[in-house]
């Protein structure tokens, strides 16, 4: 018995190595290719079996709607018959739509008319717009063209009037003026006493006076000798009080040297006269 026991025993020694040693790697690849198998089987079984129940609702919605019944067929296959009872709430036929549509062909054409014609007048509403438009703008430039000049643009010697408005001259005081005309000459420009143009390079911020403010805010016209002032362009806030400060001649008896925007003009206190002009004159 004890002999028996330890041939047991040597025999299992013996043994246990092969079953512990390592697999067969072809028996490790064949139970991985079961394996992917078995997986795409399940997923092929998955798939079919959700087509199947997407394509048997389709047809059961699509036969409460059509108001048919699904009925199974001998074969496995499904096949629709009309069915006698007709859900309340079913919807309508689309079959029987498209054939009232079709009966009802007049109606649609009538349809597509208006709506064609609409369409005709909203293109001829632009297009009448954009005449208009130009219309407009046509009378804007051609607005002055079509009246009479007015006196005042006739000519360069403004109009005399008792109103101060633009492109006026006050009217003189009294007729008879008195009886010696202020006597002036331009030949001052020749004496070197007088060349203001360099000294105005030499002292430029003495020429800068700062805006001008304008009385009657008519704006810069180019005033010339024998034109008559407003008495407001002459007032003693224009006046140039000390010309030799600026290198001009000391104005005579009855004148006085006035700034006018950036031009000097030398003007008869008397009449408004406009008695030497200089341009530019200050910056």
């Amino acid at each position: 018995m004890r002999k028996l026991l330890i041939s047991l025993l040597l025999a299992s020694a013996a043994a246990s190595p092969a079953i512990a040693g390592p697999r067969d790697d072809s028996d490790r690849d064949t139970a991985r290719a079961e394996r992917a198998e078995r997986q795409q089987a399940r997923a092929e079984a998955r798939t079919e079996a959700r087509s199947e129940h997407s394509e048997r609702a389709v047809q059961v919605e699509r036969a409460r709607f059509t108001g048919q019944s699904h009925v199974d067929g001998a074969n496995g296959g499904g096949q629709f018959v009309r069915s006698q009872h007709i859900q309340p709430n079913a919807g309508p036929d689309p079959r029987q739509l498209r054939s009232e549509y079709v009966a009802n062909n007049d109606a649609g054409d009538g349809v597509r008319e208006r709506r064609v014609e609409r369409r005709q007048q909203v293109i001829e509403r632009r297009e009448q717009a954009v005449r208009d438009r130009g219309q407009r703008v046509d009378n804007e430039a051609l607005r002055h063209s079509d009246r009479t000049l007015p006196q005042v643009m006739r000519t360069r010697v403004p109009v005399v009037s008792d109103v101060a408005r633009p492109g006026t001259q006050p009217r003189l005081r009294v007729e008879n003026r008195r009886g010696r005309d202020v006597r002036w000459s331009t030949n001052w420009r020749r004496d070197n006493r007088y060349d203001w143009r360099n000294w105005r390079e030499r002292n430029r911020n003495r020429f800068r006076l700062g805006i001008y403010y304008d009385p009657f805010g008519w704006g810069y016209q180019p005033y010339s000798i024998g034109w008559r002032l407003w008495p407001s362009y002459y007032s003693s806030s224009f006046w140039i009080n000390d010309p030799w400060q600026y290198r001009l001649p000391y104005a005579p008896p009855g004148t006085r040297w006035v700034r006018y925007y950036d031009d000097a003009l030398l003007v008869d206190t008397y009449t408004g006269e406009v008695v030497d002009v200089i341009r530019n004159f200050f910056w």
